[in-house]
């Protein structure tokens, strides 16, 4: 076996943890899954693949759970995944050679967020998360939303590698989705009153409103975060942007989004921001700037949101072009969007005319 350990808190997840650990089975790591108060057969299940399977008295604390797993590992050098994730793709060669000569840095791994559209499983968007460390010198703090920070206080240094997870736990019923971000809420709130010169709750609460459709009170968490002195190459601080903006626009705000022009230059390298910008000029009604920004977006690489790059912004061209009455435009936009719904939509909607 490889001197790394898999660690996983698991609560009711037997529909979902057998997925995951069948996908780090084969990699030779120990696998570690902490149990936190089931009352199915998760720890059943999760003791078909696991080395240890281990309990935890649940605390209202993530970090606390998952402290609690790199403490029961064997191995100093830590893979962390969750039960709604499993491995497409790692890089075993990789992560030993990043143990054996990177060992102050934290390795990042891609994260592809599925939700059913459709009644299909689809990419929503793709995020980037530090998963691989060594344990002796990274810890987690945070009651909820826990972030990996360093035990003596140093910056964290991470690198991308090569692996990437698959994740649906997004993916859930409305009633689902409601139950978890009101649980998320409470602690978040409650973290903030510890901790309310922290950024990134502010962006985590707003996260939570926007899951909630509650776009006004977002809109308030947002701008609260995004008044603290930010360093605009961070990631979350980016998302948090994109997120404003975009509740901004969800809430008939249009008019106050156009200040994004005074941050243009902070982010005009954010794919997710460019879009952002054309759909601002869009609900303002100024169409050229709109289409600058979609073509500009069409140039740039994938971001966060799946599509910001392509078909999106061919399709909100092409409602424009729509809305100006070029009817011939607007139909070879919408043909060169690849099957997006809406689009296939409107083109039907102009052939009948």
């Amino acid at each position: 076996m490889h001197p790394i350990s898999v660690c996983i808190i698991a609560k009711n997840e037997e529909s979902r943890i057998e997925q995951c650990l069948t996908s780090v089975k084969p990699c030779g790591f120990e696998i570690v899954v902490v149990d936190t108060g089931s009352t199915d057969r998760t720890k059943e299940v999760a003791a078909k693949y696991a080395d240890k399977v281990l309990d935890f008295a649940w605390c209202d604390d993530f970090s606390a759970a998952r402290n609690f797993s790199l403490q029961e590992a064997s191995n100093n050098w830590i893979f962390m995944i969750d039960c709604d994730e499993a491995v497409r793709e790692i890089d075993v060669e990789e992560l030993n050679y990043f143990r054996k000569h990177l060992s102050d840095k934290v390795g990042c791994v891609s994260r592809e967020n599925l939700v059913t559209q459709n009644g299909i499983l689809t990419l929503n968007n793709v995020d980037y998360t530090e998963r691989f460390f060594n344990k002796k010198l990274y810890r987690y703090t945070g009651i909820i939303h826990e972030q990996l920070t360093p035990v003596r206080g140093h910056e964290i240094s991470a690198m991308l590698l090569h692996t990437t997870l698959i994740h649906t736990g997004y993916d859930m019923t409305p009633s689902e989705q409601e139950a978890k971000y009101r649980r998320n809420f409470t602690l978040l709130e409650r973290q903030a009153e510890a901790d309310p010169e922290n950024p990134y709750l502010y962006y985590q609460l707003g996260k939570s409103c926007e899951i909630l459709e509650d776009f006004a009170r977002a809109c308030t968490y947002y701008d609260k975060g995004l008044s603290f002195d930010l360093d605009p190459e961070l990631a979350y601080v980016q998302a948090m942007v994109v997120s404003y903006g975009n509740a901004l626009l969800r809430t008939g705000q249009a008019e106050t989004a156009l200040g994004f022009e005074g941050i243009y230059d902070a982010f005009s390298s954010v794919t997710d921001f460019i879009y952002l910008m054309g759909n601002i000029y869009k609900d303002n009604s100024m169409f050229e700037q709109a289409l600058a920004q979609y073509q500009k977006a069409l140039q740039m690489p994938p971001g966060r949101q799946n599509g910001v790059n392509s078909f999106l912004p061919l399709y909100q061209s092409g409602l424009i072009f729509e809305q100006l009455g070029d009817i011939d435009s607007a139909c070879a936009l919408y043909g060169q969007c690849g099957g997006f719904a809406p689009a296939d939509e409107r083109l039907a909607v102009m052939r009948k005319c």
